[in-house]
C-alpha cells in the first residue's frame, strides 16, 4: 500500500507534482530515501528534504501504528548544522515557495527598474555631453569667425592707412615740386 505524498504535511499538490516528477511517488519512496537525494528536486535543499523525510517517517509510523525505530530507511542523521522543529505542525511549503517566487519577482522587477534608471540616467548624462560638445563648437566657430572679421578689418586699416599715406606723400611731393617751381620762378623774376 502506497501513501498519498499529499498526506505529508507540508507537501501540497504542487509540490507533489514536482516530487512525482522527480521520481518520488509515494511517501514510502520520500521517507526511504536520503537527504542529499531529496535535496535535488526543485524547491528542496537540505532543511527541507530533511522535514520532508522526517514528516513521511511520522505519517508512515501513525498510519501502521509502529514506532519511529521500525521503519528502516537509508536517509543518514540530519547535519549538525540543521535544526528540525520537532513539535508543532508543518507549515505549508507551497505558500512559502510562492511567496519566495514572488519575493524573487519583486526582487527582479526593483532590480530591472533599477537598470532603467541607471540606463536612463546614464543616457541623459551622455546627452548633456553631446550638447555641452555642440555649444562648445558652436562658440568655437563664432571665435574663429570673430577673429577672421577682425584679421579682414585690420587688414583694411593698414589698407586705408597706407593709402592716405601715399596720398600724403604724393601730395607732399606735389606741394614741394610746385614750391620749387615756384622758387625758380621767382629766381627768374629778379
Amino acid at each position: 500500500m502506497t501513501t498519498a505524498l499529499t498526506k505529508i504535511p507540508g507537501i501540497g499538490p504542487s509540490t507533489a507534482k514536482t516530487l512525482a516528477e522527480n521520481g518520488f511517488g509515494s511517501a514510502q519512496q520520500v521517507a526511504g530515501t536520503t537527504i542529499a537525494q531529496l535535496a535535488k528536486v526543485p524547491g528542496f535543499g537540505p532543511v527541507r528534504a530533511s522535514m520532508a523525510i522526517k514528516a513521511a517517517i511520522e505519517l508512515l509510523n501513525a498510519a501502521e501504528g509502529a514506532s519511529a525505530e521500525a521503519i528502516q530507511f537509508s536517509a543518514p542523521a540530519a547535519p549538525e548544522s540543521i535544526s528540525i522543529p520537532t513539535t508543532g505542525t508543518a507549515v505549508s511549503t507551497d505558500t512559502k515557495q510562492q511567496k519566495e517566487k514572488k519575493m524573487t519577482k519583486k526582487e527582479q522587477e526593483k532590480l530591472k527598474k533599477a537598470k532603467a534608471k541607471k540606463a536612463a540616467a546614464k543616457k541623459a548624462a551622455a546627452k548633456k555631453v553631446a550638447v555641452k560638445k555642440a555649444a562648445a563648437k558652436k562658440a568655437a566657430k563664432k571665435a574663429a569667425l570673430k577673429k577672421a572679421a577682425a584679421k579682414k578689418l585690420a587688414k583694411k586699416a593698414a589698407a586705408k592707412k597706407a593709402a592716405a599715406k601715399k596720398v600724403a606723400k604724393t601730395a607732399k611731393a606735389k606741394k614741394k615740386k610746385s614750391a620749387s617751381k615756384k622758387g625758380k620762378s621767382k629766381k627768374g623774376k629778379k
